[in-house]
């Protein structure tokens, strides 16, 4: 049951995320859901190296309305596999090979 209380206090949230376009998505709710206050983003490697993510997450956050929200870079690969990217599925950027243009930080 949700309460008024509720809707005045949004839930903190930190997402990790290999950023590509599903968690592209991702970002875009959190920032813009009413609900939720996005206090930072920290970046592994998945979807594309972790630079590659890095670079995806300031790019939607920037484009989302939220270029304040810190942004951590965290591993560059799994502890105990080889690095597997999904370029197959996700472009060589990890975002579809979109194009869009580099963060401006």
């Amino acid at each position: 049951m949700t309460t008024a209380s509720d809707q005045q206090h949004p839930i903190p949230v930190i997402i990790d995320c290999d950023t590509g376009i599903d968690d592209a998505l991702a970002l875009l709710l959190a920032v813009r859901h009413p609900r939720l206050d996005l206090r930072a983003v920290t970046c592994v490697a998945g979807n594309t190296d972790v630079a590659g993510v890095v670079r995806n997450t300031l790019t939607v956050l920037e484009r989302a309305g939220a270029p304040d929200v810190p942004v951590a870079r965290g591993a560059e690969r799994p502890l105990i596999e080889g690095v597997r990217t999904a370029r197959h599925v996700h472009g060589a950027d990890g975002m579809g090979d979109l194009g869009l243009p580099a963060p401006t930080r």
